[in-house]
């Protein structure tokens, strides 16, 4: 979908990417939109994400994410509402964890 196409309570959301590079069948893209639409959304930008990205999509984007890339009250919220949450707390954890490996 072209980002013009997106309404612009989505586009709000990514303020801080341009717009005119992301594709949504992307999945990096589509990760970014669906975090920032959980993290920064209205009613309006989340009922376009729940109509245009499956259930399993909006999961893993919580799971792949990192539980300090978002608003404590919205993680809470949407990990309840999901019933799941980011595997890792920060992004350091996760790299300590792979150098275990």
């Amino acid at each position: 979908m072209p980002i013009d196409k997106l309404p612009k309570s989505v586009r709000i959301c990514l303020w801080s990417y341009d717009t005119s590079k992301i594709n949504i069948s992307k999945p990096h893209d589509r990760f970014r939109i669906i975090l920032n639409i959980l993290n920064h959304g209205n009613n309006e930008a989340i009922d376009w994400m729940q109509i245009n990205f499956t259930e399993r999509q909006i999961k893993e984007t919580i799971k792949k994410s990192y539980a300090s890339e978002w608003f404590k009250w919205r993680l809470k919220r949407w990990s309840n509402f999901y019933q799941v949450s980011p595997k890792w707390k920060t992004r350091i954890k996760y790299i300590l964890s792979r150098e275990k490996s």
